[in-house]
C-alpha cells in the first residue's frame, strides 16, 4: 500500500518532530516498510502538499488536530482516496480521545498502519477568511465561535511550553477577565435562535481544549452535528460551572442549550472569530452542514 507520512515537527512544541526522529519513523518501518515522508515547514504546508500528491492509498498524519484538519482538506481539494491513519502529538489531541485512540506511539502505529479502517463524519464549513472572503473548509472535530475561539487564539499565539489542558486553562483565566459576550443569532435545521452567548460550539466528535467534554453525547459517525451554546450568565457563576465540562455534565446547566442538526448557520453583528479543530481560521458568518462518512480512517 502506498503510504505518505506527514509529520508537522512544531506540534506539541517540538515534541512531534523530535519523537518522530527517535522513535515513530523506526515503529512505522518496522510496521509497513518503506514509506514517502514529507515534513512540514509552515502553516498550510501539508494541505498545499497533500492536494498536490492525491495517488496515495494511505496517509498518516503526525501531528495535532491542526495537521490532522490540514492532511484532510488537503485530501478532499486533491480528491484524493486515500484512508488516514493518526499519530496524535498535539497540544490537545481532541480528535483522538473522540475515537478512543490511546496515545500510546507503538499501539497508535500499529493502528494506523493497519488495514482496519472505519468512516467517519466531516463537517463542511463556509466562512469568511481573513481576507473577509467567502471560503470553504471541512472540520473534522470542532468548530467554536466567540470566547472559545478567543482562548484557542491565545493559547496557539502562548510562549509558554505547556500541555493543552493547562495551556487552555491559563489562556481561559485571561480570557474570563477580559472577555465579554457575543450577540449570536443561528439557524438550526429551519429554527431561528437569538442571544447573548459566551460561545457556541459545534461539534462532530465529543471533545475539545484539550480533553474537556464538551459534546458529551457527539459521535463521529451519527450523521449530526452536536451543537452547544453557553449563553450569558454572571461570571462567577460562569467560573463555578467550568470544571463540569471535563466530566461533561454542563448540559443539565440551565444557560448550556443544546441541539443536534444536519445544519446551522451562524451570524453576528460583531466581529467573531472562529476556531476549527484548534486554529483560528477566519470569522462569521459561518454555514455549516454535515457530510456523512465522509472520511476513512484507520481504527482498531
Amino acid at each position: 500500500m502506498k503510504t505518505l507520512v506527514v509529520v508537522n515537527p512544531n506540534a506539541s512544541h517540538g515534541k512531534a518532530g523530535k519523537d518522530f526522529e527517535n522513535s515513530i519513523s523506526t515503529l512505522i518501518r518496522e510496521e509497513i516498510g518503506d514509506y514517502e515522508l514529507h515534513v512540514t515547514t509552515c502553516p498550510g504546508d501539508a494541505m498545499d502538499y497533500v492536494s498536490r500528491n492525491s495517488d496515495y492509498e494511505r496517509i498518516i498524519s503526525v501531528g495535532g488536530d491542526g495537521t490532522l484538519n490540514e492532511v484532510v482538506n488537503g485530501m478532499i481539494i486533491g480528491k484524493s482516496g486515500a484512508s488516514v491513519g493518526i499519530i496524535a502529538i498535539g497540544s490537545g489531541n481532541d480528535f483522538s480521545r473522540a475515537i478512543d485512540l490511546k496515545h500510546d506511539y507503538k499501539e497508535m502505529v500499529k493502528i494506523a498502519s493497519g488495514k482496519k479502517t472505519r468512516e467517519v463524519d466531516l463537517l463542511k464549513v463556509f466562512y469568511k477568511d481573513f481576507g473577509g472572503d467567502k471560503s470553504l473548509r471541512y472540520a473534522v472535530n470542532v468548530i467554536g465561535a466567540g470566547f472559545d475561539a478567543a482562548i484557542t487564539d491565545r493559547m496557539n499565539k502562548s510562549r509558554f511550553k505547556t500541555s493543552g489542558k493547562m495551556a487552555y486553562l491559563l489562556s481561559f483565566l485571561i480570557e474570563y477577565i477580559t472577555s465579554k459576550t457575543y450577540p449570536l443569532s443561528f439557524n438550526v435545521d429551519g429554527e431561528e435562535v437569538s442571544g447573548s452567548f459566551f460561545f457556541l460550539t459545534m461539534a462532530n466528535g465529543n471533545y475539545f481544549g484539550g480533553g474537556m467534554r464538551i459534546a458529551p453525547k457527539a459521535l463521529v459517525d451519527d450523521g449530526f452535528v452536536d451543537v452547544v451554546g453557553v449563553s450569558k450568565m454572571s461570571k462567577i457563576r460562569l467560573l463555578y460551572h467550568f470544571p463540569k465540562i471535563y466530566r461533561g455534565e454542563h448540559l443539565a446547566v440551565d444557560t448550556v442549550s443544546y441541539r443536534t442538526a444536519k445544519n446551522i448557520s451562524v451570524r453576528s453583528d460583531r466581529d467573531v472569530i472562529i476556531q476549527m479543530d484548534g486554529e483560528v481560521v477566519g470569522s462569521l458568518p459561518i454555514e455549516v452542514s454535515i457530510c456523512d462518512r465522509a472520511l476513512e480512517i484507520a481504527s482498531v
